[in-house]
């Protein structure tokens, strides 16, 4: 519970010590699976951020645990779309994260934050319009998520692969207004302003992108987006790179 609390407040030292609570909770009880599948879920979001700190170490780790949670809970909801994430963002695998998300959906429906994860697979497979209507169906279900940047983030990059900039732009600002912190809004916003001709404003957003990750280049950020498709990679890397984002 102390780690969960902790994934919500999405800081670099936050998501750290939540790491610290699951590894506690292993050590107590190391087939309890909602504490693997958190710590497979924070892995794979310190690597979205630019924050893992020894990849060669945190990615395996992170695989073993996911592995492992769907071994003993691969009837939990909850489970699957914490699992389907970081199978996405560790091991680069888009097919098998949509299988994952989709059997969570059927497990529970009604859960917004599994129907958000499976808009992300939708997107990712080259499919925008269906990610929209989850994203869409994920908002009606819980308005007030403390999660709903989230669901933002998703809609903007939706909205620039279907080309819709001033929607991308609108909802990256919604994400980035609930999370400042979300890379992935910060990323899609400075595309779009960039594809929109905003070049002042896409340098901005650019440069506090590279003040949190001054490593970033299009080349790493590739290498973490193997499972997005060939056609929405092209569509994000000409963004970025008008934004002012190194090769």
């Amino acid at each position: 519970m102390r780690a969960q609390a902790l994934e919500y407040k999405f800081t670099q030292e936050s998501l750290a010590a939540a790491l610290g609570h699951l590894k506690s909770a292993l050590a107590l009880d190391p087939d309890y699976t909602p504490a693997l599948a958190l710590a497979a879920y924070c892995y794979a979001e310190r690597r979205i951020q630019g924050w893992t700190r020894n990849a060669a170490e945190e990615v395996p780790e992170g695989l073993r645990l996911a592995t492992r949670a769907l071994e003993l809970g691969g009837d939990d909801s909850n489970v699957l779309w914490m699992t389907a994430w970081a199978v996405r963002h560790l091991a680069m695998d888009g097919q098998r994260s949509r299988e994952l998300a989709s059997r969570s959906l059927l497990l529970n429906p009604n859960s917004a934050i599994a129907v958000a994860i499976a808009g992300w697979t939708e997107v990712a497979a080259d499919n925008a319009p269906k990610g929209l209507e989850l994203f869409h169906r994920a908002q009606r279900l819980s308005p007030r998520d403390p999660k709903g940047w989230f669901f933002a983030a998703g809609m903007a990059q939706a909205h620039y692969l279907e080309g819709n900039l001033d929607e991308a732009v609108s909802w990256a600002k919604k994400a980035l207004v609930q999370n400042p912190r979300f890379a992935i809004a910060q990323r899609y916003l400075a595309a779009s302003l960039a594809k929109l001709g905003h070049m002042e404003q896409a340098s901005e957003v650019m440069q506090e992108m590279l003040k949190n990750e001054p490593q970033l280049t299009l080349r790493v950020l590739r290498s973490r987006l193997m499972f997005l498709h060939e056609n929405g990679w092209q569509k994000f890397s000409d963004g970025l790179r008008l934004a002012g984002l190194p090769e």
